[in-house]
């Protein structure tokens, strides 16, 4: 049975300044996929996270894995092991299924964290770099989750990353109706941050990478090309970003330019501006924050307004864990029968084999026997005991705790069945 390992940081043990540094572009992810060294393999990387899953018939040991996880963000080893965490076996199970159930998640119970999760799968899946073992769980974590959010009102509580932003504006404007919002990537994450921001406001400013992307939804806002974004910058009173980038697209000195122009063309109300950076990597300079009247909030800073939110799920979060440890139990049950499998085949075929023996002796002793009759008392005997193994064999497996099963196999092999 191949024994399944993951290693990775998340935002509960690194702050966004070092996750950043490990933020996995697709062409990379793509290419470790594709020419994986292990014999299954599965990339997570979301902005508060970043894990690598693996199965194999080998052990794996925590310095390879964290060593491979360093070697795909182009990092020391030796500077980030300390921010690593490592799990095999039982403990991969239970994290995978609180992952993906957003019960680890800054906002538990969001329901990003499960398609990104099931982008991750669906990617390893058709690179064919996962096999039975990260399949049966990946798709046992997908399946539960769903179960959890169609079962609880788990979700509907739930504060996603962009509901938190949202929270965080509407703490430090009282009005948005009269404020401009400018959102910088329109992706998951900024299609559903408009979402949010249309409820209050129609003076919206959007930029993607793609020009087309952001006049799409010329109908609620307005497009901005992003070479173009310092032009709209200084006469905003909230920015939004959003976008996957390398560098920071919004420095410091130029925003001040930018705000300084603004002013002059009469731009924000007042000089207090709102800058929520919720990028892995950052998309802004986090000093932009020192700027006077400037308040810069990245991912990590909306922990802080998570705890209201937390108290009103903690109801629906203990029917979701009831459903959380049905699936965790069912996977455990398939993957502690693996093994059990395999033994239960070698001691059916070696029943077939015995009644093959035994149907070749009495042959022997009746040597005048038809032909046809011959090959009808050997069909008989291999079918009797066929019947048995199932009767006695894949009933017990069926219907038995994997620990009941290794006693009973233990007692067969004992008699030599």
């Amino acid at each position: 049975m191949r024994k399944i390992y993951m290693a990775g940081m998340s935002h509960k043990v690194a702050e966004i300044a070092i996750r950043e540094k490990f933020y996995i572009p697709m062409d990379v992810k793509t290419d470790a996929l594709g020419h994986s060294p292990f014999d299954e393999l599965l990339i997570l990387a979301t902005c508060n996270r970043t894990e690598v899953y693996v199965a194999s018939d080998r052990e794996i040991g925590e310095a390879e894995l964290v060593r491979y996880v360093c070697g795909l963000a182009h990092q020391e080893y030796d500077d980030f092991v300390k921010f690593f965490y490592f799990k095999s076996g039982e403990d991969v199970v239970h994290h995978v299924m609180n992952v993906c159930a957003g019960l680890d998640s800054v906002a538990v119970g969001e329901d990003q964290i499960l398609h990104q999760m099931g982008r991750a799968y669906e990617t390893a899946h058709q690179l064919h770099a996962t096999g039975n073992s990260l399949n049966k769980l990946f798709q046992g974590a997908i399946h539960t989750t769903k179960r959890i959010k169609t079962e609880t009102n788990l979700s509907k509580l739930s504060c996603n990353i962009p509901f938190l932003a949202m929270k965080q504006v509407q703490k430090t404007f009282d009005d948005l109706e009269n404020r401009t919002v400018y959102i910088v990537g329109l992706g998951e994450m900024g299609s559903l941050m408009l979402k949010y921001v249309q409820e209050y406001t129609t003076n919206i400013f959007a930029s993607s990478r793609t020009f087309a992307n952001a006049e799409k939804y010329a109908d609620v806002l307005t497009p901005v090309r992003l070479e173009d974004r310092y032009k709209v910058l200084g006469k905003c009173d909230v920015v939004i970003l959003c976008s996957i980038c390398q560098e920071p697209l919004i420095t410091k000195d130029e925003f001040e330019n930018a705000c300084h122009s603004g002013a002059e063309q009469g731009g924000a109300i007042e000089s207090k501006r709102l800058i929520i950076d919720l990028g892995s990597p950052r998309n802004a300079e986090s000093s932009i924050g020192d700027l006077p009247g400037v308040q810069y909030v990245c991912v990590d800073d909306l922990e802080k307004i998570v705890s209201e939110n937390r108290r009103l799920r903690m109801v629906e979060l203990e029917a979701a864990q009831k459903i959380l440890k049905d699936g965790i139990d069912e996977f455990l049950q398939w993957y502690g029968m693996d093994d059990i499998a395999k033994d239960i085949r070698v001691i059916a075929d070696r029943m077939v084999a015995t009644a093959n023996e035994e149907s070749e002796k009495l042959l022997r002793s009746m040597p005048g026997l038809p032909e046809a009759d011959r090959e009808r008392i050997a069909m008989m005997y291999e079918r009797f005991a066929k019947k048995m193994a199932n009767d006695y064999l894949y009933k017990v497996k069926a219907e038995n705790a994997p620990e009941d099963v290794k006693v009973f196999l233990k007692c067969l092999e004992g008699s030599h069945v």
